[in-house]
């Protein structure tokens, strides 16, 4: 039987097969495998590995790109096979706050956690504290199936949630490992969709991926979490999780007594109407462009990310983070990145990119990747324009608008009404809350907090989009790169 043998740092070992399987078949219980953004499609490019040995000749993509991809290429026999050493875990953020250690206290930490298809991020706090004394961040592991929910949906129901509910909670771990804060953690608060929730507790899902999706937990339940309890608050739907309500009971919207739109855009475009005393909510399936996956040099909120462009003098001006040279493009960059080559005539309304668009270090924007934002931009509008119509509500009715999400807390407003994913006429009203959802969770430490969110989620309403005819028109309405036509 043939083998593939697996190197891993100092680590060798070897697994047999049957058939001819590709290597993201095989390696589907690893978790240092690569990524696959595209669910395996062969379209993004970004599970390259280094194999060698029996192999199915290459595709016309991988010869393109010059290496193997582990979704396209097939094992014919023995082959071996070089993975990274570490889990795909790569710090977002390390921002702990000034420690006060206490000789010989064992002080109570909450660890709160938003667990999202991309990215997860981390914050604990103290009992006395309002504010966390350390934050952190990183991908989601759970990429190496899918980089979609569906994806992860489809692959946990056929092959059960063990693998995915072991990531993730690998993933929570490892960022709250840290020698700067002394205390022992007594509770987790862990918010998510709703897909994201079923998977850390280790459900099947098959409920939220089969018709007629109705899940068979909506949590607000406490679950062992490694021996500590972890409270999972209640989500709405299949598809509007307990971030979304995380991410509203941090604005304050509800407490409004004018109407206010919310939008957290991220993989999954989730966005709530306040209005009468009544939050209308829905999501859609965006994928992940704007938060700087599936771009061909896209990147998460890294050192060296693009974050910010800025036209001059015919040209442009690209802003990294922490000023050193660039590693790739995340979302708020990109969103600048288009809007930046509209004004300046280099990318058309209809998206065709007509000049390279390159931004600084060889990094820049494809085609390609024109069409995943104009795809995620269409499936935002056309969410929005549908919560819109549902609860007769017009722009000019808005008083508050908050963006909050993978790609909110850098986003520019003006920019991205520029590329036509925001109403133009919300510009000067918007507030940014980054990730709202982990602020959010973090309000639900005490019993007040608990029922504030289980009080919000018997006052929303969802709006459906599935197969809508309404929602595909107005889906190709929003194609274009142009102000939004919300009116």
């Amino acid at each position: 039987m043939p083998t593939l043998t697996i190197i891993r740092g100092n680590e060798k070992r070897t697994v047999s097969f049957q058939g001819t399987p590709t290597i993201r078949e095989l390696l589907s219980a690893e978790s240092g495998g690569p990524a696959h953004p595209c669910g395996g499609r062969g379209i993004c490019g970004q599970c390259g590995v280094s194999v060698t040995g029996a192999l199915s000749e290459m595709t016309f993509r991988e010869t393109e790109l010059g290496h193997r991809l582990s979704c396209q290429t097939r094992l014919l026999g023995d082959a071996e096979i070089h993975l990274s050493g570490q889990r795909e875990m790569r710090i977002l953020r390390d921002t702990p706050a000034r420690e006060h250690r206490i000789p010989g206290a064992e002080t109570p930490l909450t660890a709160v956690a938003d667990i999202g298809t991309t990215t997860v991020a981390v914050s604990l706090y103290r009992e006395e504290t309002a504010e966390p004394v350390y934050s952190a961040g990183g991908m989601n592991p759970q990429r190496s199936v899918s980089d979609d929910v569906i994806g992860r949906i489809h692959f946990a129901s056929a092959r059960g949630p063990e693998k995915l509910q072991r990531e993730i909670r690998e993933a929570l771990k490892d960022l709250t490992r840290t020698e700067k804060i002394s205390g022992t953690l007594k509770q987790w608060i862990i918010t998510g969709n709703t897909a994201m929730l079923y998977l850390f507790a280790g459900r099947d899902p098959r409920p939220l991926g089969q018709a007629p999706f109705r899940p068979d937990c909506l949590f607000d339940e406490t679950v062992s979490f490694d021996g500590t309890p972890a409270y999972l608050p209640p989500c709405v739907h299949g598809f509007l999780g307990a971030d979304l309500l995380c991410a509203v009971l941090a604005s304050g919207m509800h407490r409004e007594s004018g109407t206010a739109l919310l939008c957290d855009a991220g993989t999954n475009g989730e966005m709530a109407l306040w209005k009468h005393g009544r939050l209308y909510a829905t999501s859609v399936s965006m994928g992940p462009a704007l938060e700087g996956v599936g771009i061909r040099q896209g990147c998460g909120a890294v050192s060296g990310a693009i974050d910010r462009v800025i036209p001059t003098g015919g040209g442009v001006i690209a802003r990294t983070i922490d000023g050193v040279p660039a590693v790739g493009i995340c979302g708020s960059g990109v969103i600048d990145a288009v809007a930046c080559g509209l004004n300046l005539g280099w990318i058309d309304e209809d998206g065709r990119l007509l000049r390279p668009l390159t931004l600084r270090d060889g990094i820049g924007l494809t085609q390609e990747d024109l069409q995943a934002v104009q795809l995620a931009k269409a499936a935002f509008g056309a969410g929005l324009e549908r919560l819109m119509k549902v609860s007769s509500t017009r722009v000019e009715e808005i008083q508050a608008a908050f963006l909050c999400g993978g790609f909110g807390n850098g986003l520019n407003p003006v920019s991205a009404a520029r590329i036509g994913l925001w109403p133009d006429r919300l510009i000067s009203g918007t507030r940014i809350l980054g990730n709202a959802a982990l602020t959010g969770a973090a309000l639900l430490r005490g019993e007040a907090g608990k029922k504030e969110i289980r009080s919000l989620a018997e006052r929303t309403e969802a709006v459906p989009l599935g197969g809508e005819k309404e929602f595909h028109l107005a889906f190709l309405k929003h194609m274009r790169f142009e102000p939004a036509p919300f009116d």
